[in-house]
């Protein structure tokens, strides 16, 4: 599980939607990822729990933006990746 959470945490740092920075977003996001992980059984839940997150943020998000929309299903294509393929979540951590 300790793996899962660290690869979603890092693809979130990348993503970085409020643009503070690698440094900082290692730990900017991590708060963020228990909700992640109980909306990762779907999806479509996932994209809703990742939409609901970037529109608390206040970072601009409309979801008629496709630019937007597809770097959310970006991110919520990596995080279903490493919640259902475990094994492969080291890819997401560098290793």
């Amino acid at each position: 599980m300790k793996n899962i959470i660290e690869s979603i945490n890092q693809v979130l740092a990348e993503f970085d939607p409020i643009g503070v920075g690698e440094d900082i977003a290692i730990d900017e996001y991590r708060g963020y990822i228990p909700q992640i992980l109980k909306s990762s059984v779907s999806k479509e839940e996932l994209m809703k729990c990742l939409e609901k997150i970037v529109n608390e943020m206040e970072v601009g998000f409309d979801p008629n933006d496709k630019k937007h929309t597809e770097g959310l299903h970006r991110i919520c294509n990596k995080i279903i990746q490493i919640t259902q393929n475990p094994n492969q979540s080291d890819m997401f951590n560098g290793r």
